[in-house]
């Protein structure tokens, strides 16, 4: 089974928890990148306040070579006002998902994945959308109960 953890990452924290990710499957890493600079936490808020009010999908300037090649998609998001940035709605929007196993992972100081996660599965047409993981704290145990991999 080949795996992408794709993710996105602010402020560094998902970065730190998709690399562990990578470390334990041996997944192929993907970052996230948009062409709009979200600055701090709450410059970061104000702006994902309005792009979910205006359900703006901002640019993601660059792109997984071989998409149809994975079968397994870790997708990792810090959570904002109980969702996934709106960038991250604009990478899902950009591939076929169809047949794929995504297993969403966030990061948060207080909310949980469980909205953010009922509007990627919506979003993954055709995907098997599994129960996100919040991942502040890394433990191995539970990743692998997660992926299925006791």
């Amino acid at each position: 089974m080949k795996t992408l953890i794709a993710y996105y990452s602010r402020g560094g924290v998902t970065a730190k928890a998709a690399k562990k990710l990578q470390e334990l499957t041996g997944g192929d890493l993907f970052e996230i990148t948009g062409e709009k600079n979200y600055g701090g936490y709450f410059t970061a808020l104000r702006i994902a306040r309005k792009e979910f009010s205006e359900n703006e999908l901002p640019k993601v300037i660059n792109n997984v070579g071989d998409f149809a090649s994975y079968d397994r998609i870790l997708l990792g998001f810090p959570i904002w006002y109980s969702k996934c940035p709106q960038l991250v709605m604009t990478f899902i929007s950009q591939y076929n998902f169809n047949g794929k196993e995504v297993f969403p992972f966030c990061t948060s100081g207080t909310s949980g994945p469980d909205t953010a996660v009922e509007l990627l599965a919506k979003a993954c047409e055709g995907a098997t959308v599994h129960p996100g993981l919040r991942l502040n704290k890394f433990r191995e145990d539970a990743v692998r109960e997660w992926l299925g991999r006791k």
